[in-house]
């Protein structure tokens, strides 16, 4: 009897002993599963402090001002002269562009010759076909017809912008003084211009005013805002009976 019951004792005590072990062996496993997910978490937090710190000096704020035409409502981001950003041959063309605009839209006896050629010999094609028509003295809408010859047109440049490899916009402004220096208000304009460079030979006198053979193919210009309507003028209603019989009554 006591045989069997020392048996029975030493397989409950070995049954234990394997289930603790069993427990013992399932915690260790754990807790290793733990610590490398521990481990692999570190790692992906230093890794990520690493790259903010090197990635901190490549973060920069670039303030920028905004430029709103208060008759027009057009807004343009005012970018600073970086040689950096603009290229020597950006510049040349903005220059020759803005060039182009004020000898075409200004209007001066003193200077009107010297404009005519040089637009005519920086045009081509149907820029140059619509410059000569518009500046034939028969052209009523021209500017020989329009404008006395004692007024002036001075043209102001605002901005040129790039619209593809070889046209641009510009946007512009007109002041007409009349005899006497009265300036009119500003008129805005908007340019559309298609332009080339053009290797053809030329004159000497001309390669001279155009060296690299500058052309513009295409112009044109639009008003950039409307015109402001004019006041309308309400006629006086007819007056009735009823409202001629008061009057009296008010007049006696």
């Amino acid at each position: 009897m006591k045989q069997s019951v020392r048996e029975a004792l030493d397989a409950y005590y070995k049954e234990a002993g394997s289930w603790a072990a069993d427990r013992i062996g399932s915690l260790q496993k754990s807790q290793r599963i733990a610590w490398a997910f521990a481990a692999g978490a570190a790692v992906i937090a230093v890794a990520e402090a690493i790259a903010l710190i090197v990635l901190m000096p490549l973060k920069t704020v670039e303030p920028y001002t905004l430029l709103v035409d208060r008759n027009t409502g057009f807004v343009q981001a005012l970018e600073p002269l970086n040689p950096e950003q603009i290229t020597p041959d950006r510049a040349l063309v903005q220059s020759m562009l803005v060039q182009y605009v004020i000898a075409r839209e200004s209007f001066d006896m003193t200077t009107l010759q010297a404009d005519y050629r040089k637009v005519g010999l920086w045009s081509a094609e149907q820029a140059r076909q619509d410059y000569a028509n518009l500046m034939r003295p028969t052209n009523i809408e021209g500017p020989l017809v329009v404008y006395p010859r004692t007024s002036t047109v001075e043209t102001r440049v605002k901005s040129v912008s790039p619209m593809s490899d070889r046209s641009a916009l510009v946007r512009f402004d007109t002041i007409r003084r009349d005899d006497g220096g009265m300036a009119r208000p500003a008129e805005p304009w908007v340019a559309v211009i298609q332009y080339r460079f053009s290797g053809e030979p030329m004159a000497t006198e001309d390669r001279f005013l155009n060296p690299l053979g500058f052309q513009v193919t295409e112009y044109r210009r639009d008003a950039e805002a409307l015109p402001a309507p004019e006041p309308e003028i309400l006629e006086p209603a007819a007056m009735t009976d009823v409202d001629a019989a008061i009057a009296v009554e008010v007049a006696q």
